[in-house]
C-alpha cells in the first residue's frame, strides 16, 4: 500500500484596505493560488480590521500602511494581541520610510509596493508564510538611505549559540521548537533570544531578524 502525501494547508488571509478596488484587486491574484491561500475578510476601517482578525484568527493580514482611520505600526501592535499568530504584510503606494520602519518595528512581517503586487504576491506571501521576511527591494534601498532599522547602530558581535537561535526565528520557530530543536530548555532559549536582542538593539523578534539580515549575521 502506498503512503498518502499530505496536502499542504490552506493559509487564510485577511486583506485591510480602504480602497475597495485595491482589495478587489488583491482578492483576485490570490484567487490564482486556491490550494494555498484563502481570503475569510476584506476590511475597509481600523475598527473592521481588528474585529475580523479577532473573529477569523487568520494566519497572514495583508494591511495598508495607511488605513483611514488607523496608522498602521499602531494597527500591527493592536493585531498582535487580537490575532497573535497572524504575520502581517504592510501594503503601500509610496515609501514613506519613516513610517514603514515604525511598521517592521511594531512586529510586520514584510512591506510590499501596490504596484508590484501582481507580478510577486503570492510569491511574497508563501515566504512569510514559511517564516521570512519580505520587503521590496526599492523600499529596503529608501530605509537604509533613510538609517532605517539601523540608524545609530553599530554591528554587534553575536554568541554562535546566539547565532543558531536567531536563524530558527527568522526560518519560523517558535520558542519551544527552538529548545526542542537545540536540546534547550525554553527559559535558556527565552534568555538567548533577550540577550541577542539586547546585542541587536531589537524591541521585538521581528525586528531582530530584520537587522540581523540587513547586518548579514544570518
Amino acid at each position: 500500500m502506498t503512503g498518502v502525501t499530505a496536502r499542504p494547508r490552506v493559509h487564510s488571509v485577511l486583506i485591510a484596505d480602504d480602497h475597495p478596488l485595491v482589495a478587489h484587486g488583491i482578492h483576485r491574484v490570490l484567487a490564482a493560488a486556491p490550494d494555498e491561500f484563502v481570503v475569510v475578510a476584506t476590511c475597509h476601517s481600523g475598527a473592521d480590521t481588528l474585529a475580523a482578525a479577532a473573529r477569523e484568527a487568520p494566519d497572514l493580514v495583508l494591511l495598508d500602511v495607511r488605513l483611514g482611520d488607523r496608522n498602521g505600526a499602531d494597527l500591527c501592535r493592536s493585531l498582535a494581541a487580537e490575532a497573535p499568530r497572524a504575520r502581517v504584510v504592510m501594503l503601500t503606494a509610496f515609501s514613506d520610510t519613516e513610517n514603514l520602519r515604525r511598521c517592521l518595528e511594531a512586529g510586520a512581517a514584510g512591506v510590499l509596493l501596490k504596484g508590484s503586487l501582481d507580478l510577486d504576491l503570492v510569491g511574497a506571501l508563501r515566504e512569510v508564510r514559511d517564516g521570512r521576511m519580505v520587503v521590496d527591494d526599492g523600499i529596503a534601498c529608501a530605509l537604509e538611505a533613510a538609517g532605517g532599522l539601523l540608524a545609530d547602530t553599530a554591528v554587534p558581535r553575536l554568541r554562535p549559540r546566539e547565532v543558531e537561535v536567531l536563524r530558527l526565528m527568522a526560518a519560523g520557530r517558535t520558542t519551544r521548537d527552538i529548545a526542542a530543536d537545540l536540546d534547550l530548555t525554553v527559559n535558556t532559549v527565552r534568555t538567548y533570544t533577550q540577550a541577542l536582542m539586547t546585542r541587536l538593539g531589537a524591541h521585538t523578534r521581528v525586528q531582530a531578524i530584520v537587522l540581523a539580515q540587513q547586518l548579514d549575521l544570518i
